[in-house]
């Protein structure tokens, strides 16, 4: 699928790969890129995330929150993952100052994937 001259995919890959994708193979989970369009990025939990009670906290707040910021990325969805826009607007806003980043090896990682 092709996107936008400024769309950063390879950045979307490297986000994925270094920040998301450890966050959620520690509960056994992980998730797939299927495909970028015109700046939207569509995507599929894997493993454990794909039946997990808290997908949509770790799609809104652990893998959205990351992505959307990237250069030319307009949209993020993951397969199976509904939440209005008005939702993410409201996640978008009480984590605006959030620093998004994995946690460092020497962190005790305690918790959701969304945290």
């Amino acid at each position: 699928m092709s996107s936008g001259p400024d769309f950063d995919r390879d950045g979307v890959e490297r986000m994925i790969d270094d920040e998301i994708r450890p966050l959620l193979r520690v509960h056994g989970g992980d998730i797939l890129l299927l495909g970028t369009h015109d700046g939207h990025v569509e995507l599929e939990f894997q493993g454990a995330c794909r039946g997990c009670a808290l997908k949509i906290v770790t799609y809104a707040i652990g893998v959205r929150e990351r992505l959307i910021h990237l250069a030319g990325v307009k949209s993020v969805r993951v397969r199976g993952v509904n939440l209005s826009d008005a939702a993410l607007k409201r996640v978008s806003a009480a984590y605006a100052d959030f620093p998004f980043h994995a946690p460092r090896p020497a962190q005790a990682f305690d918790g959701c994937a969304a945290r």
